[in-house]
């Protein structure tokens, strides 16, 4: 994939993910694009609120670990080959007028030193042509922390998601892809899918890299 290619400079001398070598001018293996390659793009099941969600692969194996890789390891230059694998699955018809991205815990962000979300996003719009929001849509209240807790209580407790004051003339009549890096159980995507209804949305689609099945 031609997203995949990155200044030699910004790419480890071995594949971030298996540890295995890595050919001149690409991020990870051969082996590694491989099974990326080989991965179902995932369509069906949508969380309530949301008209569509698409999904590069599951959250397992090779998938799993680039995204660890790039959240956790802050290994930033992976984001082209993320969002290359997702502008392709996201297969944009004309119909999304706005690319938008999951608002962050704020406390995660600055630990991070980076929104992860957000750098995708832009990729992403970059990629498909999608118009990326001019400003913020909407914005998560709290730690909204999801990562280690149970099904259920992901689903009893959702993230409060709300939309910014500024919203309504950004979002209103428009139909937006939402993106994140993961869903979960679809409670997040749900809450955020209430927000833009709020700001006066038409409809959302979702696009995420992984999915956990």
């Amino acid at each position: 994939m031609e997203s995949g290619r990155i200044i030699r400079s910004l790419v480890p001398s071995l594949c971030p993910l298996c540890r295995g070598a890595v050919e001149p001018d690409y991020l990870v293996c051969s082996s590694c694009i491989g099974s990326l390659n080989a991965a179902s793009v995932i369509r069906d099941d949508p969380p309530e609120g949301i008209d569509r969600v698409v999904s590069c692969a599951g959250h397992e194996g090779v998938a799993r670990e680039l995204l660890a890789a790039y959240k956790f390891r802050q290994l930033t230059g992976l984001a082209p080959l993320i969002a290359g694998y997702m502008a392709d699955a996201a297969q944009p018809d004309g119909q999304q007028d706005l690319i938008l991205p999951m608002p962050p815990a704020r406390l995660r962000t600055w630990l991070r030193g980076f929104d992860p979300v957000a750098s995708l996003t832009r990729a992403v719009a970059a990629e498909t042509g999608i118009p990326l929001a001019s400003g913020s849509v909407i914005t998560r209240v709290g730690s909204g922390r999801q990562r280690g807790r149970s099904r259920s209580s992901r689903l009893a407790d959702p993230p409060d998601i709300r939309p910014v004051d500024s919203a309504h003339p950004i979002a209103a009549g428009r139909n937006i892809l939402l993106v994140d890096d993961v869903m979960t159980t679809g409670a997040t995507l749900s809450a955020a899918a209430c927000a833009l209804g709020l700001a006066g949305a038409s409809g959302v689609e979702a696009l995420t890299f992984t999915r956990r099945m």
